[in-house]
């Protein structure tokens, strides 16, 4: 069976939005559950506003794989069900609708997909599909939206540190695909979160970037001599992503050269050949 349950919303500095998403972890849960506020280096009252609401408070440093990090350090059993601070609306219940997956499915991790219509996609179609396809494709198919930060997670997926930033949802990708767990996705219906004109996409990138090829590296994917030729392949979106058209702006120019980058022949991977 599934077991307990604890609630992990983790943010920096996102008291304005805490209530919502603190408020429909506290509604989800259920008796012997836990709701935590992982408290990642806030400087505003978040803290504060979520021992109001009757969360409990974790501290944890700046980073959302260091703040997650602290939630898996402190749950050795059930499921942690992780969602992020900065939920503003949604159709459904996410974490209810997550958590009754876990129940329903018994799954290792239940990933929340979720319709947020309207928001640009860079760093799924311009980084994670084409490297983690070539590299590790059997981590593509059960996750419909790979980097959603609404999951349900046992924590003995988590076989290895989480690293410190935006990669932390590809790290927990890549040790359930490496760690044979069961995966299953959950359609939760529409989302809206902060969109903070797009100015932590750049970040967002470099970070999965760099967890999918030290899981590369980690798992036998990637030779070390050739992961400068794989950083200098994405490059090239770098580049591409730190001119990117400010929110409101025409994108279509930019999406067809997104596409064009992410189109391009990869390097090799420095291992041997199959026989």
């Amino acid at each position: 069976m599934a077991g307990e349950f604890t609630f992990a919303v983790v943010g920096r500095n996102e008291a304005a939005t805490l209530p919502t998403a603190l408020g429909c972890a506290l509604a989800a849960a259920q008796p012997g559950d836990r709701v935590w506020f992982v408290d990642s280096g806030s400087t505003d009252d978040s803290a504060a506003v979520a021992r109001s609401l009757g969360a409990e408070v974790i501290t944890a440093p700046a980073g959302k794989g260091r703040a997650m990090q602290a939630a898996f350090d402190r749950c050795r059993h059930g499921h942690l069900v992780f969602l992020d601070a900065d939920y503003q609306w949604s159709e459904r219940n996410i974490p209810a609708e997550v958590r009754a997956a876990a129940v329903r499915t018994d799954a290792d991790m239940v990933v929340g997909t979720y319709d947020e219509a309207g928001r640009r996609r860079v760093v799924m179609p311009g980084v994670y599909h084409p490297i983690v396809g070539a590299l590790m494709p059997e981590a593509l198919p059960h996750i419909d939206i790979a980097l959603s930060g609404f999951r349900a997670v046992r924590p003995h997926v988590l076989r290895s540190p989480l690293p410190p930033g935006y990669g932390a949802e590809t790290h927990l990708n890549l040790e359930a695909t490496f760690g044979g767990d069961r995966v299953v996705s959950c359609p939760v219906g529409g989302f809206r979160g902060s969109l903070r004109g797009y100015t932590n996409i750049p970040a967002i990138l470099d970070d999965v970037a760099e967890a999918v090829l030290d899981g590369a590296v980690r798992h036998g994917r990637l030779a070390a001599a050739q992961r400068p030729a794989w950083d200098a392949w994405i490059d090239g979106v770098r580049a591409l992503v730190a001119d990117q058209p400010a929110l409101g702006e025409d994108e279509a120019a930019f999406t067809a050269l997104l596409a064009d980058l992410a189109a391009r022949p990869l390097p090799p991977t420095g291992l041997p050949a199959a026989p």
